[in-house]
């Protein structure tokens, strides 16, 4: 593999670290989701390309995951978007690279396969739903909370509520977490 583009972004201006051939359009997928971010590093392989994302903490993604029930979507969305960026390759794979020793320099790599495309329209498709309904209701599983960043912005107490919600008003949400 032989890196091409870094911080590749989409949809995000003002940028001054992103690649020449970034674009102030976010990308247009099939599913009708617009999407925004930066792919981190774009690698050329023999008729093919590869998408990485750099991660600096520990590893905390199973090795066959493709979602991970949603909690690793980047692989899929920044696959989805290259896609997009590069129409005429095929894009054989996408990344988690946990590139410092606090990941032990681990990678997470998923075929950019049917599975992969099928399990990132499911979760954006239950996405889109709640978007288009006004409501996506949070249900963080035991101990999430503790990682999470946000963790200012909904209490400590989220889990606690999530556990008193109608299983119905979440069913999405546990069924996203079903998914490799």
């Amino acid at each position: 593999w032989t890196p091409f583009a870094f911080e590749l972004s989409f949809g995000l201006t003002h940028r001054d670290a992103a690649d020449p051939a970034s674009r102030d359009e976010a990308i247009l997928l099939d599913n009708g989701l617009r999407l925004r971010g930066a792919i981190d590093m774009v690698e050329r392989g023999p008729g093919r390309i590869r998408v990485t994302d750099h991660k600096t903490g520990k590893v905390r993604v199973k090795e066959s995951s493709i979602v991970e029930g949603g909690k690793a979507l980047q692989p899929v969305l920044y696959a989805l978007a290259a896609e997009k960026i590069y129409p005429d390759a095929e894009i054989a794979s996408s990344r988690l690279w946990y590139c410092t020793s606090a990941g032990a320099f681990v990678e997470r790599e998923m075929p950019f396969d049917q599975r992969a495309r099928d399990a990132g329209d499911r979760v954006i498709g239950i996405i889109s739903d709640h978007l288009q309904k006004g409501s996506f209701p949070a249900a963080p599983e035991d101990g999430a909370c503790r990682f999470c960043n946000y963790r200012a912005v909904c209490g400590p107490h989220e889990e606690v509520r999530t556990k008193k919600k109608p299983r119905k008003q979440i069913e999405d949400v546990l069924r996203i977490r079903q998914m490799p």
